[in-house]
């Protein structure tokens, strides 16, 4: 008897037209958005003019802006879907309830906090003495919250309840709370969106899902419809497992229309439980395995001297150049951490300065997307600017600069000016600025492109610039508020040497990527790089993953599942060839453990040492 298949797409519109809560697990390379704007499509096609006349949309939630352009490009800017972020979404269903908000801060979001902040208040260690200074700020926030006017969601990622200012984890605590606990909130929501679907679930926090999943409940409209990979959960504190509510349906997408046949042979053997088939048309591919042998860290915290770390350096660039993908713009290099690259490029005293003592989580995503308000005049103007100048291209300076400068501003100070005065300004600020780019500080260049209308500043930046450095010995338990005024005095101690390298990489003009920065996207040629020694990142460890046996140890249950789904998502980025580096100092054990395993065939491993 033949077994009939369902289309995956089909079974989603007969979820749609019975009304009934469904998640779409969809492996790697499997066409989930696909599914998602079919999906949308389906609902217009059926219900949308009804859906408009009502004052309706279709809510299409997913996780990052890129994510948000891409879905809306693919339906076509239809007015019928609200394509949102997360955060974005969570904050426009709630910002009209200000009151409620304050409420929420005060009787839940504050206690919650507190209570997890007394676990860590223990002793006199450095954390215990911040954690108290943290729960003495919410309770101070917590007595005069009445007085505050209003709330808005600070996109910068600055929060005090006092101001008003809400960062992302609390738009996301505030609005899963008041829509959990708040029955009538969740009518609203469900009968402005009758329809909600959820992008890249397994990315989503779990007090998320329980509030989506509270407000579609209940049998018929609205329904709730998840989108995602639980194995492609790679963000801490994320929902990975997600489930609808009770009675909710599951489909399963299997055919991998991205990967080659053999990348898909490795993703079924690391993945049995989620078997892939390719489609009629996936090139065959190759996957190869290169293990080196290197020294174990003779550095700070057992990482790889400066002596080790290029050594090891120099040897990879070997086995690119046996592999011949040296020079190969089709090949994506990908790392656990953004050091290794910045070692790699030459941004790494930057890089450190942003991921340390004095820096929150929030400057350091802020600086990883390039937004940070010290390094956004460099990326969006300054950086470009002089390499234009370097080059003498003229047209793409003028460009640059209506865009992103006041002197050339139709309504600003030199709207009586002729063009001619205001080019030859133009002409010798940016000759000046040449100058001083070689030599200055980037206080200096800042503070002289400023001065000269090269660029826009913003209301912190300029409070930076007119403040005298601070002088007195930071102290986290005192200073945790402020801690941003010594990453600035840091930063403006730095010459501009680094920024162009950090600028590109920005960019997306240089092979590399971090192995978190790739989800979603896909690359003809794939070389993945696993070296626990120089990322230094506890959370991982691969070694121990693939050669429990070799490295002495097996991995705990965190660092297991971490880089597991690190390594899926990783190894399903190459549409055609994966290469995969693994730096050990045992790589002949390493081998025969990888071989055994059935993870790799011999033939496929080769060792350089």
């Amino acid at each position: 008897m033949s077994t009939v298949v369902i289309d995956p797409d089909e079974q989603i519109k007969a979820f749609i037209d019975s009304m009934t809560n469904f998640s779409v697990i969809a492996g790697a390379g499997s066409g989930k958005t696909g599914s998602l704007v079919k999906a949308l499509n389906y609902i217009f096609t059926s219900c949308g003019a009804q859906m408009l006349a009502a004052g309706q949309k279709v809510a299409c939630i997913t996780y990052t802006n890129a994510a948000v352009n891409v879905i809306k490009q693919r339906t076509n800017l239809n007015e019928l879907f609200l394509v949102s972020t997360i955060h974005g979404f969570m904050w426009n269903q709630i910002s009209g309830y200000q009151d409620d908000i304050r409420k929420a801060i005060k009787d839940h979001i504050i206690p919650k906090r507190i209570e997890k902040k007394q676990e860590k208040t223990k002793g006199n260690s450095k954390e215990a003495k911040k954690a108290r200074a943290q729960i003495d700020r919410l309770n101070h926030a917590s007595a005069i919250i009445e007085h505050t006017i209003s709330f808005r969601y600070n996109e910068s990622g600055y929060s005090d309840f006092v101001k008003g200012d809400l960062d992302h984890d609390d738009v996301i605590d505030i609005a899963s709370d008041l829509i959990t606990n708040n029955k009538s909130l969740r009518r609203i929501i469900g009968q402005r969106f009758p329809y909600i679907f959820i992008d890249e679930a397994q990315d989503t926090f779990p007090h998320v899902i329980d509030a989506f999943n509270r407000i579609s409940e209940n049998v018929g409209l609205p329904i709730t419809g998840y989108f995602g990979d639980p194995i492609q959960q790679i963000y801490e504190k994320r929902a990975g497992n997600f489930q609808g509510p009770s009675g909710s349906c599951t489909i399963e997408k299997n055919i991998n229309y991205r990967c080659s046949i053999e990348v898909i042979k490795l993703l079924n053997t690391i993945r049995p439980e989620l078997q892939q088939e390719p489609s009629s048309d996936n090139a065959q591919g190759s996957v190869e395995l290169l293990i080196i042998g290197s020294e174990k860290g003779e550095g700070e915290r057992n990482t790889y001297s400066p002596r080790q770390l290029q050594n090891n350096i120099l040897k990879f660039d070997q086995a690119l150049e046996q592999f011949g993908w040296q020079e190969d713009s089709e090949v994506k290099q990908l790392y656990l951490t953004r050091q290794m690259i910045a070692h790699r490029l030459g941004f790494s005293n930057l890089n450190k300065l942003f991921t340390g003592s004095y820096s929150s989580q929030n400057s350091e995503d802020a600086f990883k997307e390039g937004s940070h308000y010290l390094i956004s005049p460099f990326i969006k103007t300054l950086v470009p600017l002089i390499q234009y100048f370097e080059a003498d291209n003229w047209a793409a300076i003028s460009g640059l600069l209506r865009e992103n400068s006041p002197a050339l501003d139709p309504e600003g100070k030199n709207k009586n000016k002729s063009l001619r005065d205001i080019s030859s300004e133009i002409r010798n600020s940016i000759a000046n600025l040449s100058e001083l780019w070689s030599t200055g500080a980037t206080i200096e260049i800042l503070q002289f492109a400023r001065d000269n209308d090269l660029f826009h500043s913003n209301e912190r930046l300029e409070e930076q610039l007119a403040r005298a450095p601070r002088t007195e010995e930071y102290d986290d338990e005192i200073h945790y508020m402020d801690k941003g005024d010594w990453l600035c005095d840091e930063f403006f101690k730095l010459n501009c040497k680094e920024l162009p390298a950090l600028c590109k990489f920005i960019s997306k003009m240089t092979p590399y990527s971090t192995q978190h920065g790739v989800k979603g996207e896909e690359f003809p040629k794939v070389l993945v790089v696993f070296d626990d020694t120089e990322a230094n990142w506890n959370q991982y460890s691969f070694s121990k993953l693939f050669t429990p046996q070799t490295s002495g140890k097996e991995p705990t249950e965190g660092q297991k599942t971490k880089s597991y789904n690190l390594a899926y998502v990783c190894f399903s980025r190459a549409a055609k060839d994966l290469k995969i580096v693994i730096f050990t100092s045992n790589p002949e054990a390493a081998k025969l453990e990888l071989v055994s395993s059935k993870l790799f065939a011999s033939a496929q491993v080769t060792i350089i040492v």
